[in-house]
């Protein structure tokens, strides 16, 4: 993901959105959702779905190559307001790039799991040992 927190900045900004009302939306604090805009925290498959539903977007616009254009010349869906509309742009390639990161994502997650399941398993066996020598005094 190259630009996730700058997306997720300008779509906040283009619909005059202050980061406590997103974080109420997301229900997670300011604080929270500023690490997450600022890139202090990872942005998790979950969050960007929340996101896409809340600026009515496809969860890929948040990993485009490109920054999105917001067009303040009030005549497109939100002629009525003082904030600007969010042109989307999505081909086949950001499609197929989407699901290459989802993929890479999830081999990254299965990964951690089986090394904390490795530990756990070790564990295990320790305090067994510890159990047994107990027993046997």
């Amino acid at each position: 993901m190259k630009h996730p927190q700058k997306i997720m900045r300008i779509l906040r900004e283009s619909q005059d959105y202050s980061q406590e009302y997103v974080a109420d939306v997301l229900n997670i604090n300011q604080k929270t959702y500023s690490n997450l805009e600022s890139g202090k925290s990872k942005l998790t498959l979950d969050r960007i779905q929340q996101l896409a539903d809340l600026y009515h977007v496809k969860p890929d616009y948040f990993l485009a190559e490109k920054l999105p254009v917001i067009n303040f010349n009030n005549t497109g869906p939100k002629s009525n307001s003082n904030s600007g509309y969010i042109h989307t742009y999505i081909n086949e390639k950001s499609v197929d790039a989407f699901y290459e990161r989802l993929l890479l994502e999830k081999d990254l997650l299965l990964k951690e799991k089986e090394s904390q399941i490795s530990l756990l398993k070790d564990m295990i066996e320790i305090l067994k040992s510890k159990i047994d020598n107990l027993i046997s005094k």
